[in-house]
């Protein structure tokens, strides 16, 4: 008899297929503990490293979350730099990455970027943020809202600097 009357209940309810009356797309794909490679031709751009990635088809996304970390490559495939941050998403149709919380860059020369957030721009090949920065160099801790530079952190512009120096003065 009580199995009669879930049958009943249940047989009444509206159930709609995943994905449908949420107003959410459900990920077309999910990988766990991923490792995606970026390449070039024959070239390896950059790789990302995360927990957990959803892929949403329609939006042609990929949603990285779980602390994500990103190791950049020169022109010859040689590891120049590395980028942590809490999550990120990789939009394909414009070949953006955006890092956010916790943005960490290291490049192999010894240089470091902290932001909130930044975004990597793969056809123009630099890193970018409008929001507030601070570059570490080993004379010089600069912070200010606005950077671009190269993904080994080489050739930086920081607008609206401010900070301090321990070089010489002339």
């Amino acid at each position: 008899m009580i199995a009669v009357v879930l049958l009943i209940a249940t047989g009444c309810a509206d159930i709609e297929p995943p994905g449908t009356g949420t107003g959410e797309e459900m990920p077309y794909l999910e990988l766990f503990n991923a490792n995606v490679r970026y390449n070039r031709g024959e070239t390896q751009l950059f790789t990302i490293d995360a927990p957990h990635i959803s892929r949403i088809e329609k939006e042609q996304i990929m949603l990285l979350d779980g602390g994500i970390k990103v190791d950049f490559f020169d022109n010859d495939g040689l590891h120049n730099a590395v980028l942590t941050s809490d999550e990120g998403v990789v939009r394909e149709k414009t070949n953006v990455l955006t890092a956010r919380g916790n943005v960490i860059v290291k490049s192999d020369s010894g240089l470091v970027l902290l932001a909130d957030e930044l975004h990597y721009e793969q056809d123009i090949n630099r890193v970018l943020s409008d929001g507030f920065v601070t570059v570490i160099t080993s004379n010089d801790s600069i912070s200010g809202r606005g950077f671009s530079a190269a993904p080994d952190l080489s050739d930086w512009v920081i607008i609206n600097p401010s900070g301090s120096t321990w070089r010489e003065t002339e």
